[in-house]
């Protein structure tokens, strides 16, 4: 398993958006890194399939016979 490193980002944001992931957080009981990090590892997992899906798609013959 590939090691992980946590590094401080700096990011702000905008005031809805931290409003959720507090909810989140309190709702789940967890930080709100862990929140934010669970979201995009579950966004880049879906971006790769919606990827795998496009690529594995089987082409459609130009004159249907």
């Amino acid at each position: 398993m590939e090691k992980i490193v946590r590094k401080s980002a700096g990011v702000k944001f905008e005031s809805d958006v931290l409003a959720f992931i507090d909810q989140l957080a309190r709702e789940q009981q967890r930080s709100r890194s862990f929140i934010i990090n669970a979201i995009l590892r579950w966004y880049a997992k879906w971006l790769m399939e919606q990827k795998l899906k496009v690529e594995t798609a089987k082409p459609e013959p130009v004159i249907r016979l």
